[in-house]
């Protein structure tokens, strides 16, 4: 025990002189040393090294438990000073998700990363609540897919990946994440919880046994700070995990576009072209540069985006509980200027696509609307489309089918704001189209077309082996 843990305490400061002078024999400087990394506040700092020292390759002896004590208590911390702080809530909530039994060593590794990030930005947030969790921390959130990219990048834990077949970690890592959401409860939650206090008091009695009667007294009040929050956490817990669950839906929504700008050239996959999406990163260096007439830098917000989803029976179900791809979709529409519809047998439907995009997809619109765009800036700007959504080039079309009709949501597009910079937005105004693609038919989609918009996003050179292939895209069966 002593020997491993000299070893974890070591992952987070250099030992006391006097721990080294007396032969690793000075129980009480010990005891001193784990008050000091317990108490502490999130390891901020730590590096994709420490990272994978401490999930993947074999994990330093009670390093992992150390962590997950150390951030536990920092919620709790902040939690006793103020119970009624959703933000503190929504960071134990999102530390705790991460120490699910379920997860393995490199699922758990990978989420740390992530969730660090997420939990920073509650931790430290000071805007109104009602704000999102996922509005105010979208940067940190690029910061976190960087640092994930660091750690997936190294060799051992590409072996790891590779062990496992992740052909395509983020995409595994999406579909996971949408399990582990469907996990969270209050029980989940108390019990990933409980098994860290277990831990906790295990330490303490150790800083107890070997330290100074201050020290003794100062763990002792550590532990109980947690336990009253523990004593809370019930209420607390079904108060604040929906603001939880939202935000890991929007990360999971994030890694999905993730998978689907870095894997697009693999064998056993749709897309068999050269085509590459910009990232947001990569967008938002070409607005600072040369600004395209379709995005606008402003405040101003035109068509206010939708914030209640709207609901009827044997329609898509665009709320926040949703199951599927249309969940939490009313954002896309203005506020107000959302309709439920019944498209007509024999009617044709339009979708602008890039060759990797699905034909079955969930964002279509009139021949009428169609007809309007002119050019890729007009559909960029009238139907809010960011480059890293949509690479555009050719469009596809539906005619529905002989019976009862499509059931649709049709209104006005919403105001869009790029992820990283608020600032940056897309117009919107146009009319479109949100539909359940599983009440699609195979056999009434239209070839793929050519807008003759060309593929380029900024006006940047694009590899045209395989492009246009014009080849159809239907996901699944």
């Amino acid at each position: 025990m002593q020997h491993d843990l000299e070893n974890a305490l070591a992952w987070f400061s250099a030992a006391p002189k006097r721990w080294i002078d007396s032969g690793k024999k000075d129980l009480t400087a010990a005891a001193e040393w784990m008050l000091g990394v317990i108490e502490g506040d999130f390891n901020e700092e730590a590096t994709t090294a420490q990272t994978v020292t401490s999930t993947v390759i074999s994990m330093i002896p009670i390093v992992d438990q150390i962590c997950d004590i150390r951030d536990v208590v920092a919620c709790c911390k902040k939690i006793h000073s103020d119970v009624n702080n959703g933000w503190s809530w929504i960071a134990l909530i999102l530390t705790v998700i991460g120490l699910f039994p379920t997860l393995g060593s490199l699922l758990k590794g990978c989420f740390k990363i992530l969730f660090a990030y997420g939990r920073k930005a509650a931790f430290n947030a000071v805007t109104p609540i009602a704000e999102g969790l996922w509005h105010i921390s979208k940067p940190l959130v690029e910061k976190a897919i960087t640092k994930l990219k660091e750690f997936m990048a190294r060799p051992m834990v590409r072996k790891a990946m590779s062990a496992l077949h992740w052909d395509n970690p983020f995409k595994k890592l999406a579909e996971m994440l949408r399990k582990l959401i469907d996990e969270i409860n209050v029980d989940s939650l108390l019990k990933a919880m409980d098994s860290v206090i277990n831990a906790l008091q295990k330490l303490v009695s150790l800083v107890q046994k070997w330290g100074s009667a201050a020290m003794s007294t100062k763990a002792g009040e550590l532990l109980q700070k947690v336990v009253y929050v523990r004593n809370a956490a019930n209420a607390g817990f079904a108060k604040w995990a929906k603001p939880g669950q939202e935000w890991l839906d929007h990360l999971a929504r994030r890694l999905d576009i993730e998978a689907d700008n870095s894997y697009r050239g693999f064998l056993k996959v749709v897309n068999d072209h050269g085509l590459v999406k910009p990232t947001n990163l990569e967008e938002i260096a070409a607005f600072q540069k040369a600004k395209p007439g379709w995005v606008d830098k402003t405040t101003n917000v035109p068509h206010r985006p939708e914030n209640k989803a709207p609901f009827k029976a044997d329609w898509p179900d665009l709320r926040d509980t949703a199951k599927g791809p249309t969940k939490t979709k009313y954002d896309t529409f203005e506020k107000g200027k959302i309709k439920d519809v019944t498209i007509p047998p024999g009617e044709t439907l339009y979708r602008v696509v890039d060759p990797g995009s699905g034909d079955n997809n969930i964002c279509w619109m009139r021949k009428a609307e169609f007809d309007k765009l002119k050019s890729k800036d007009d559909w960029r700007r009238k139907f809010a489309v960011w480059t890293n959504w949509n690479a555009n080039g050719e469009y596809v079309t539906y005619t529905v089918p002989p019976g009862k009709g499509l059931n649709v949501w049709e209104g006005v597009v919403g105001t869009q704001e790029h992820e990283l910079d608020r600032l940056y937005k897309l117009e919107g105004g146009a009319i479109q189209i949100v539909l359940d693609p599983s009440t699609l038919k195979k056999e009434f989609l239209g070839k793929r077309q050519a807008t003759n918009w060309g593929y380029s996003s900024f006006g940047e050179s694009i590899g045209l082996l395989g492009v246009p292939t014009l080849k159809n895209n239907w996901y699944g069966k």
